[in-house]
């Protein structure tokens, strides 16, 4: 791999680093509530789509960084599904 090959996935890294950090926020306050869950799935299908773009370019350092973004992007919006839910159920 080169070496711009290498800071892809440094940058990967860096974008995995920060949505684990607001899954950990997320995870403590138990709440999404200043989170827009639509912005959200506008993300996840946008990330989505770039993996399979990568995966037809057959890129491994774009493919691993995306396909790890994509899996710290689900645990995230997954948590924060479930506590906007737990909210709508609190709130009623």
């Amino acid at each position: 791999m080169s070496a711009l090959d290498w800071l892809t996935l440094i940058s990967y890294v860096a974008l995995n680093i920060d949505v684990i950090l607001q899954i950990k926020r997320i995870y403590e306050t138990k709440s999404s509530r200043d989170l827009s869950l639509f912005g959200m799935t506008i993300r996840y299908i946008a990330i989505i789509i770039i993996l399979i773009k990568f995966v037809s370019l057959k890129d491994t350092s774009l493919i691993l960084g995306q396909g790890l973004i994509a899996v710290t992007f689900s645990i995230y919006f997954i948590l924060a599904v479930s506590y906007f839910r737990y909210r709508k159920k609190k709130s009623k």
